[in-house]
Order: structure tokens, then sequence, then C-alpha cells
């Protein structure tokens, strides 16, 4: 064994030095509202130390994805609906709570904001959301969030940014790109017959 070696301090514990699987980040799901006064669409999902900042994380991602007017986050621990927390998702509470029930019609599909349910469990809700909701029978999957989990933007709070931001959706490369091209195009054939007729003409 090297000299260096030797010197190191081996009262030092390997166990406490080990860093947890699953970090010191939170999951949470995001949900964001395309016009005011529609549904809540699921946009995906992110980590963050804390509430704050995944609020702030949600904004600066999703609400630059696609022009929207509010945020919705949730804790991934408080989705009942998801494998991870079946056992979670069955725990009851002596006073029922409001939970947000959001629907996918189809595997792959988005989840939609539905109806408000007060229910004693995610997986209570989610029963009682069946008998509730026309078509229930045909809906693929079901997710219940408790109402008071909900983390979410407020009123009249900016999202999307207030500068010229349409590049970032498919719409921006409609009618503006198309003419800046063929503006572009123009030019550059102006310039190639100025170089053939001064090539003819000297």
């Amino acid at each position: 064994m090297s000299k260096l070696r030797q010197q190191l301090d081996t009262s030092i514990n390997e166990e406490d030095l080990s860093i947890p699987r699953e970090g010191d980040l939170t999951g949470y799901v995001i949900f964001t509202q395309l016009k005011k006064g529609g549904p809540f669409i699921y946009a995906g999902w992110l980590d963050a130390p804390d509430d704050d900042m995944a609020l702030i994380l949600a904004k600066e991602h999703y609400g630059q994805d696609q022009q929207c007017t509010a945020i919705w986050a949730a804790p991934r621990q408080y989705v009942g609906g998801l494998r991870e927390n079946t056992d979670a998702a069955q725990e009851t509470v002596s006073t029922p709570r409001n939970y947000q029930i959001f629907t996918q019609k189809e595997s792959g599909d988005q989840y939609f904001s539905s109806i408000t349910i007060n229910a004693k469990s995610a997986a209570d809700a989610i029963e009682n959301a069946k008998a509730l909701i026309d078509g229930a029978a045909d809906l693929h999957h079901l997710w219940a969030i408790p109402v008071d989990e909900l983390l979410h933007t407020e009123p009249g709070e900016m999202i999307w940014r207030n500068t010229d931001q349409t590049y970032r959706l498919a719409r921006g490369y409609s009618k503006d790109v198309r003419e800046k091209w063929e503006q572009i195009r123009t030019d550059r054939d102006l310039t190639e017959y100025e170089k053939d007729d001064l090539k003819d003409t000297f």
C-alpha cells in the first residue's frame, strides 16, 4: 500500500458518503391552461427543490412552450392514479377533501382537468368520478389530485413572455416567415440576374 493511501482516514464509513437514489429534488406534474376558463392540460413534469422553485421552473419552461394563461403544479406523490402512488392513493383521511379529477381519453392522450370530487381518498375520488362523468366507461385513465396540494400561478401573473415569441410556435413559421424567405429569394435572384447582365454587357 502506498504511503498516501496509508495516510487516509479509514474511520470514514462509506455509507455516510452515499447519496440517496432519489436525490434531494421532488418530482412535480405540470398542467397548463391555454385559454382563460379552459381546462388545464398535462404538459409534462420536472424536478425542483421546493414548491416555489417548481412554479418558477414551470413558468420558465412550460410557459414558453406555448402561450398559456395559468399553470398548475402538483407534487407527484399526491397524484392518485400513478402506479408509483397506488398505496398512497388508498390512504383515507378523517375529513373529506376536494380532489381535482383529470381524465385521459385514450392511452397516450393528454390528461385534461374535469370535475372536482369531495372524498376521503384519491382512490375513492376516482371511483366517484367514474360514476359522475359522462362517458367515463370509455375513458382510459383518471388522476385525482388534492386541490389543496395544487400549486398555481396567480391571476394576471406573467407567464408567457411579453416580447414576440412566435418563433417558438408552429404558427410562427407561417405567413411572416414565408414572406421573409420570398424576399430573400427575390434578392438572391436579382443579384444573380445582375451578375449575368454585367457579363453579357461587358
